[in-house]
């Protein structure tokens, strides 16, 4: 069975993450792993029987802290498996997870986002952790997904192996694939239109599928607007691709999209040797 590795911190969005996760457990048949990094209140107490209680009291209160969570939900204990570690995350994570999970993070709001291109634990997750990466705005209204626009280009192909593995799980409830890319040379449309047009035949037997190319010097604007009037779309990057390694892409995919829109967001693995 799939699984999904759920990240909280207890703040104020840790109910809607729950909520979310819940949710995807039913309507996908996948396990669910929450997972806690306790805050380690005693880093100058190298290994001394201090430092241990300190970090023994603090995974018990976060263990409170995640029944009571799920007693709020009406959820029982048994039914959610919860660790809290006192490890480093990114290390954790990819010693205990495999390419197969999906990791699922909460976008709590304005100052996490903003951090998202300046460093905080969630660009440590994207940035050194390839896994297939969730991250969901608090203001999200459609949980289950509709429609993904995978922001495709031709120089950096997708990795069809974790898309297939993303579609094998969530597959039953996508309507629409919709295929996207920001052209930024003129020679650049015939070879992307033939990529696109390839992904685009073999989307197109299971899923409605468009194709959509951008090359006005306001293609930025114009996609942002069309986000507007459809929030609930799940945007898809793919690691290694201009959209996350060229500071402009990512500044508009990340920032304008994710931060001021908004967009829920699926980072794609890279494919491995």
């Amino acid at each position: 069975m799939k699984r999904l590795i759920v990240l909280i911190d207890f703040s104020a969005y840790t109910e809607t993450i729950l909520k979310l996760a819940f949710e995807w457990r039913k309507s996908y048949d996948i396990s669910l792993k929450f997972i806690f990094k306790i805050p380690g209140l005693a880093p100058t107490l190298a290994n001394s029987p201090s430092k241990n209680q300190i970090i023994d009291f603090e995974k018990k209160e976060a263990e409170k802290a995640f029944s009571d969570a799920l007693k709020k939900l009406g959820v029982p204990r048994g039914e959610a498996d919860f660790l809290a570690i006192d490890r480093q995350l990114t290390h954790f994570l990819s010693e205990e997870t495999s390419s197969e999970d999906m990791l699922l993070l909460g976008l709590k709001g304005t100052g996490f986002l903003k951090k998202l291109l300046v460093g905080s634990t969630a660009t440590d997750i994207i940035n050194h952790l390839n896994r297939l990466i969730i991250a969901l705005p608090k203001s999200i209204e459609q949980a289950i997904p509709t429609k993904l626009a995978l922001a495709c280009q031709v120089k950096y192909p997708l990795n069809e192996r974790a898309l297939s593995n993303l579609l094998d799980t969530i597959g039953n409830s996508i309507e629409e694939i919709e295929l996207l890319t920001i052209l930024t040379e003129k020679e650049e449309r015939t070879e992307s239109e033939a990529y696109l047009d390839k992904l685009k035949a073999k989307f197109s037997t299971h899923y409605k599928c468009t194709v959509k190319l951008y090359e006005s010097s306001d293609a930025f604007g114009i996609i942002k607007e069309r986000y507007r009037q459809f929030p609930d779309d799940y945007l898809v990057l793919q690691k290694g691709s201009r959209t996350l390694n060229d500071q402009l892409f990512r500044k508009f995919f990340i920032n304008d999209l994710v931060h001021d829109g908004q967009t829920p967001l699926i980072v794609l693995p890279f494919e491995e040797a």
